[in-house]
């Protein structure tokens, strides 16, 4: 914002009796007046841009459960900060309301005889919603015994189908947009090793993530165009584990354009492992998926 504007003199305090009331007006219209432009400002901003924050601060997203401010609450905030009452929140108090980021550890089953550790750090300050989803999930269990069941190189590894049939009915066959998450902003490209939700259109985030095994965010698949949301990176096992998963059932589907090598994702939900283990025996799959530590930004 500009500048205060230039204090004017007061045309009718001239006389040395007035001077006293020239140098209070001189001084006190002006910071009125640019208390009133920053609160008209704050109230058309909000109303434009809502749910965005109206200035720039150090956050680089919104929380899920943030709310355009109403007038009220803009008028009380700069009367406060125009009166001494209340200081503007510094720069540490937005970067404190972010939940730290955590890593989450997978012990993956690439075949009979490998087993490998793939490590995910995931970033609440890139899409909260989605960061508490995949806790919530991971302490729930629903990952153990997932598998890979989307592999397509070059692509993403999608997994998020639980092995365990009642969590599928809890969480995915509950009925049209159960437990789905609304979209949130996207802060991160879908770049080689970031983690996203897929999803089967617009507040269609349940269950499946996937990881890129490419850099997706633009050309030819346009994942960033299309809404998909990062909000975890592979920080361990990127080229030993997630390079190794089984893709053969991957390969028949890229190469048949979809018309083969797809897994039921329907039947896999509502008969879990039995139906993967008997139609594609050689998926890779997750052994167990825990949270392992607490990282600092």
């Amino acid at each position: 914002m500009s500048a205060p504007p230039h204090p004017h003199r007061d045309p009718v305090a001239t006389t040395s009796h007035l001077h006293g009331r020239a140098r209070f007006n001189s001084l006190s219209y002006p910071l009125l007046a640019y208390w009133v432009a920053l609160l008209l400002s704050e109230i058309v901003c909000a109303e434009a841009f809502s749910p965005s924050p109206c200035r720039p601060t150090v956050r680089t997203h919104v929380r899920a459960d943030s709310v355009a401010p109403s007038r009220r609450d803009i008028l009380g905030r700069w009367t406060a900060v125009a009166t001494g009452v209340l200081a503007p929140p510094p720069a540490a108090a937005d970067a404190a309301a972010s939940p730290a980021p955590y890593r989450v550890r997978l012990l993956v089953q690439l075949d009979p005889a490998t087993t490998g550790t793939l490590e995910m750090e995931v970033r609440p300050a890139w899409a909260p919603a989605a960061a508490r989803r995949f806790r919530t999930l991971v302490e729930r269990g629903f990952y153990d015994g997932s598998r890979f069941h989307r592999v397509l190189p070059g692509y993403v590894a999608q997994f998020g189908i639980s092995a365990d049939p009642a969590l599928n009915k809890e969480w995915l066959l509950c009925g049209k947009g159960c437990r789905a998450l609304e979209d949130e902003p996207r802060t991160e490209k879908n770049k080689k090793g970031t983690v996203s939700f897929a999803s089967g259109g617009k507040n269609g985030r349940q269950t499946q993530v996937f990881v890129n095994l490419g850099n997706n965010g633009g050309p030819p698949n346009f994942l960033d165009a299309q809404g998909f949301v990062p909000f975890a990176r592979v920080v361990q096992g990127m080229d030993d584990v997630v390079g190794k998963l089984n893709k053969e059932y991957g390969i028949v589907e890229s190469v048949s354009g979809g018309m083969a090598g797809s897994i039921d994702q329907t039947k896999a939900a509502y008969y879990g492992k039995d139906y993967l283990d008997t139609l594609y025996p050689k998926l890779s799959y997750i052994k167990s998926a825990r949270i392992i530590e607490t990282t600092e930004e």
